[in-house]
Order: C-alpha cells, then structure tokens, then sequence
C-alpha cells in the first residue's frame, strides 16, 4: 500500500530540495563522486551534509566486521554522519556513494554563519530539517510496527527504482532482513 502522506513528503522534499539549492548557492560546493568512493569514513569528524543533486549515496557503519546500512540518499535527498555534526565527535557512519554521483557538499558551520547573516531563509532551513525529520521518524516506526513485507513495500512505494540502482545486499540490511528473507519477500511480491 503506497502511503499518500509519505508521497505527498516526497515532492515537499524535492520543492525545498530547489528552494535550498536557489538560497543557499553561495555556501554549497558541487562535486562529483566515483560509484564506490567514500565521501566520509568512520572514525573522523566531520561537519559537512551531502545533498543529492543526482546519483545514489548511502550512510553504512560496522557492527562485529558486518556492514549495516542505515540510510540511503537518492535524488533530492541528503545524507551526513549527523553524530559528529552534532556531538563534533568522530563519526561511526562512511558515506559511500553508490552511483557515480553529483553532490552539493554543505558545511555545516559555514550555513550557521550563513543563515545569522540571512535570517530570513531560517524558516526554508527549519521546514528542511523537519522533513528530514520526519523522514527518520517514518524510518524508526518502519522498524519497529512493520513486518519484513510490509519494510519493503514501503522503500518500493518511497524509491520504486532502488533495485535497479542499489545492491539487494545493502537494501536488506537496511530493511534489518537477511537477504534469503529479501528473496523470498520480493518472491511473493
């Protein structure tokens, strides 16, 4: 079942993604990244939010040597190890991208700057964050009240194209399946 709310969210993110883009131009930096390089590894601080202008990004850490991904970043969508934007401690989170990827790069102390210097784009910044915000609630509820099938059907109604741009390995540990559950999950799909 595609979740009205969430799609709705979606071109919410993507008009706010142009607006930051528009207001925020003197501070972002675009680069370009290879499909399997690393934007941030574990263990370093950094202060730096990637938003996707193209390609695929994905926020991954290690629990005893296994690879878990936490987060996936496609078109219109950010990423960054927020405990070490937050904390300025070293980050648990690499930030690897998936797809050779255009990537505005935003440091997040030159944007606190920027927005005391503009305080009216505080409100963009605030709406911004909220979705992002609610994004990683709509997340943690997944997680916690939806089956294996119901996670799945969700990523598929958010990115109907995942598959296609992500490895089914990576799309399982982030829906906290093996990928023989994976399988058999997208069998009966």
């Amino acid at each position: 079942m595609v979740n009205i709310t969430y799609l709705i969210l979606v071109k919410k993110m993507e008009g706010l993604f142009q607006e930051i883009l528009t207001h925020f131009s003197p501070i972002l930096k675009l680069n370009h990244f290879e499909k399997g390089q690393l934007l941030h590894q574990a263990n370093k601080v950094s202060v730096e939010l990637y938003l996707v202008h193209s390609g695929a990004l994905r926020s991954f850490y290690y629990v005893e040597g296994k690879d878990v991904t936490s987060h996936f970043a496609l078109d219109y969508g950010v990423v960054g190890p927020a405990d070490s934007i937050i904390k300025r401690k070293r980050s648990r989170y690499n930030i690897e991208a998936l797809e050779n990827s255009s990537v505005f790069v935003l440091n997040y102390d030159d944007m606190e700057s920027f927005l005391d210097e503009n305080p009216m784009l505080e409100r963009l910044a605030r709406q911004f964050t909220q979705l992002l915000y609610m994004d990683l609630v709509e997340r943690i509820e997944g997680m916690t009240f939806l089956s294996a099938r119901e996670r799945y059907l969700h990523l598929m109604a958010r990115s109907p194209d995942i598959t296609q741009r992500v490895s089914l390995g990576h799309i399982a540990s982030y829906l906290g399946i093996t990928q023989e559950t994976l399988s058999r999950v997208r069998a009966k799909h």
